[in-house]
């Protein structure tokens, strides 16, 4: 994707991506002398919100790293439109089918999924896919005509506290 500016801000683009570049590389062989609990700098440095998305969620889902999701994600903006939701629907749908990559089971494939999707939506620059969706239950439905599932959100754990905390109080 072609970027459209001037030359001065196509330069000054150009300036930020080695800096940081350079300051990445600095961060790497810091890691490498030992002294924190991992050798290698966990953020990924992205140019879209593609890549954005895919190096939140690899910190989770280390596999969905080459899978070729932030292709689908940039096929997907194309076909509807950057920041669309449907590109959120359908890359959590796509990833929960496993499309793209394999998962050790149905429900943490869908959890994925659900995760890129509340990223891609929220711009890959909140932990809150990460760190606010609690939990998935996938249930049996009562026809025995399969699954169904609901998810806890941490926001919404927190609200029901304050709903509760003032009947208590």
């Amino acid at each position: 994707m072609q970027t459209i500016a001037t030359k001065q801000m196509l330069k000054y683009f150009d300036e930020l991506k080695q800096k940081s570049l350079k300051l990445h590389n600095i961060a790497s062989e810091a890691r490498k002398k030992g002294f924190d609990p991992e050798d290698f700098v966990e953020v990924k440095l992205a140019e879209n919100l593609a890549e954005r998305v895919i190096g939140l969620i690899s910190a989770v889902a280390p596999q969905i790293t080459n899978s070729g999701a932030i292709k689908r994600i940039e096929e997907l903006e194309k076909e509807y439109g950057a920041l669309d939701w449907r590109v959120a629907f359908k890359i959590a749908l796509e990833i929960g089918q496993e499309k793209l990559c394999k998962f050790k089971d149905q429900r943490e494939a869908m959890e994925i999924g659900i995760k890129t999707g509340f990223a891609y939506v929220t711009l890959g620059v909140v932990s809150a896919p990460l760190e606010g969706f609690d939990t998935l239950e996938l249930k049996d439905r009562l026809d025995g005509q399969g699954k169904y599932f609901c998810l806890i959100m941490r926001a919404l754990l927190e609200l029901q506290e304050e709903r509760l905390q003032q009947f208590l109080y």
